[in-house]
């Protein structure tokens, strides 16, 4: 209920300041447009720069591991869970 009161009293405050000329519409996808503009730019330059530092931490490619593969690696036995107590059924 919160939600619905709070978004008719934000759109009734909307209507009575913005502009009558103006179309909502048209002034959302203009807000749209820049909040997308706003997170695309930094989520770049983000990117770009874990993939730089990446790129320079890993060791090549082609370097045997020292360690045994999954497959030759032995099983691990099964750790059994505790029993329940009486008490509780």
């Amino acid at each position: 209920m919160f939600v619905l009161r709070s978004a008719f009293w934000l759109t009734i405050g909307f209507l009575v300041i913005s502009p009558h000329n103006a179309s909502i519409g048209a002034v959302a996808s203009t807000l749209r447009d820049q909040a997308i503009a706003a997170v695309v730019e930094p989520g770049k330059d983000l990117l770009v720069r874990q993939m730089l530092a990446d790129a320079s931490t890993k060791s090549f490619p082609n370097t045997p591991s020292a360690a045994l593969p999954m497959q030759d690696l032995p099983a691990a036995p099964f750790v059994f869970p505790r029993p329940r107590p009486a008490a509780m059924g």
